[in-house]
């Protein structure tokens, strides 16, 4: 009988390892051996074997009646995992690609407290425009993007329309401005801010600002997966 290759042997051993961790999701507390085995279908013994590397290299811990539970790695990795989004390199494309599509502005904005920053910003080339700088604080409650940010200041419910989610104001802010604007969803549904394009309010005609609203819909589901929200539970644009 011929012995495996080794590269079989080891990605079968790595998918095993991966099958007891994935057995913890939706788990609040501590496996024990006897779960494992239930739940993954394989022998305690082959259980045992993986569960000395994964507790070695910190992905399970395992406690004084014998069960098992997640390790400090995972959280570790976690961290590291939400620290590689830099909103930046995922936002600003966005917010381009906006502005040549719809020649007018496109901000970008994140709750903090009872105010909303602009945090990225990308300006049409058009000489009568609203003036927003990267750093300015504005009400919360005011314009499409503080409507965005307030109607989903506890996250994104488990599904959500398209309607729900496109926001438009005209002279709330400004008289003579007029905005639409999405909110944008990181992992788990939790509000990251809102995409917003503005304007001049003569040039946001209910026909331009359906058209705005599904170009801000479409790229803030778009971004919102990137982030980590699930496809499910955003709408199909």
């Amino acid at each position: 009988m011929s012995e495996k290759p080794k590269s079989a042997m080891g990605v079968l051993a790595v998918n095993r390892a991966l099958t007891i961790l994935d057995v913890f999701r939706g788990t609040s507390g501590p496996l024990s051996l006897k779960e494992m085995s239930e739940r993954t279908g394989l022998y305690k013994s082959t259980i045992l074997r993986l569960l000395g590397s994964l507790e070695t290299f910190g992905y399970v811990r395992r406690l004084d009646n014998g069960s098992y539970t997640l390790g400090p790695t995972l959280a570790e990795l976690g961290a590291v995992y939400r620290g590689s989004f830099n909103l930046e390199v995922h936002v600003q494309p966005v917010l381009d690609r906006i502005v040549a599509e719809t020649n007018e502005n496109a901000s970008f904005y994140v709750p903090e407290g009872d105010k909303r920053i602009c945090l990225f910003r990308s300006e049409a080339a058009q000489m009568i425009r609203d003036h927003i700088r990267v750093g300015d604080a504005l009400e919360a409650t005011q314009g499409a993007s503080g409507k965005a940010i307030t109607a989903f200041q506890g996250g994104l419910p488990h599904s959500a329309k398209a309607d729900e989610l496109m926001f438009s104001s005209i002279g709330e802010r400004h008289p003579d401005m007029a905005a639409v604007a999405a909110p944008v969803f990181g992992m788990r549904g939790k509000l990251i801010g809102s995409l917003t394009i503005s304007g001049p309010k003569n040039r946001f005609g209910p026909k331009e600002r359906k058209t705005y609203s599904r170009i801000a819909l479409r790229e803030a589901v778009a971004l919102s997966v990137q982030l980590g929200t699930a496809p499910g539970n955003l709408p199909e644009v």
